[in-house]
């Protein structure tokens, strides 16, 4: 019997962790800066050269973003937003707390030749920015939720206006992890996203910004099905030989043949909340 066989046969009994892991290994990557290594980096950037969620976010803020001359990028990441935005503007001041990431985005400029973003590599507060025209920050989860200073303090730093970008929860199963954490974690996978505390938070501060839902590609592409099993493993928090066994098998069934690589397709949902300052 092949493993995803297997998977749906025991559907119907209780789950059990059939592999042993570290606890908060698990949890999402954004979540765990420790996740963040060249590697990982390098998936999601594969994976958004492949995308279309830049141009989505970008054609949604259009009447924010306006005439404006300088942007600020809150929690940048590699530059997903930061590098299509340095096409409209005269200026933009990436900044980003992880050097992993910020390593990769200053690489990412050398590489296209881009010289109008500072990268500024610190957090939000800590780190001092000027004023800008508009204030970016996307997928950011502790700077987005209900109560957070961020949602009140942007706007001393934005002049004309500010976007904020949150997934929402997937109708799909996102990579899979719906059948694989019962399976292998022996619990059901918690999907973590609150779009709409972002948008509560705001209506604390007496903010009524518009929101529009947006739909991107997100396909992850794999060189080979020992990378995708590395993926997997990694983002689960998997070290036994047993469930690498079973992602290979479970993977080859499931993810879809790309040329001479593996292709593990998705669409992701987000809401694009901004408003005028």
């Amino acid at each position: 019997m092949t493993a995803a066989r297997r998977v749906k046969s025991s559907l119907a009994r209780p789950p059990r962790a059939r592999f042993p892991v570290p606890e908060l290994l698990e949890l999402e990557a954004a979540d765990v800066p420790a996740r963040w290594t060249e590697r990982t980096v390098s998936w999601y950037e594969r994976a958004d050269l492949r995308g279309d969620y830049a141009e989505r976010v970008l054609a949604v803020s259009a009447d924010v973003l306006g005439d404006a001359t300088s942007v600020l990028d809150v929690g940048a990441g590699f530059g997903a937003l930061a590098l299509p935005l340095a096409r409209r503007v005269a200026r933009v001041t990436a900044l980003e707390p992880m050097p992993v990431m910020a390593a990769a985005l200053r690489r990412a400029l050398r590489r296209h030749t881009v010289t109008n973003v500072t990268v500024i590599e610190g957090s939000w507060p800590e780190a001092p920015v000027a004023a800008h025209d508009v204030v970016f920050c996307a997928q950011v989860g502790g700077l987005l939720t209900r109560g957070s200073p961020f949602l009140a303090e942007v706007m001393r730093v934005a002049t004309r206006g500010v976007v904020l970008v949150r997934d929402t929860p997937d109708r799909d199963d996102k990579f899979f992890y719906g059948e694989l954490y019962p399976r292998l974690l022996g619990r059901p996978y918690m999907r973590t996203c609150e779009d709409g505390d972002t948008v509560a938070g705001l209506a604390d501060l007496g903010i009524v910004p518009a929101v529009t839902a947006i739909e991107y590609r997100s396909d992850q592409p794999f060189d080979s099905l020992d990378e995708a099993c590395d993926f997997w493993m990694t983002y689960m928090g998997l070290a036994e030989e047993g469930a690498r066994r079973f992602l290979h098998e479970f993977l080859g069934e499931r993810l879809q043949r790309d040329g001479d690589g593996w292709l593990a397709p998705f669409t992701k949902r987000a809401d694009v909340i901004r408003w005028r300052v």
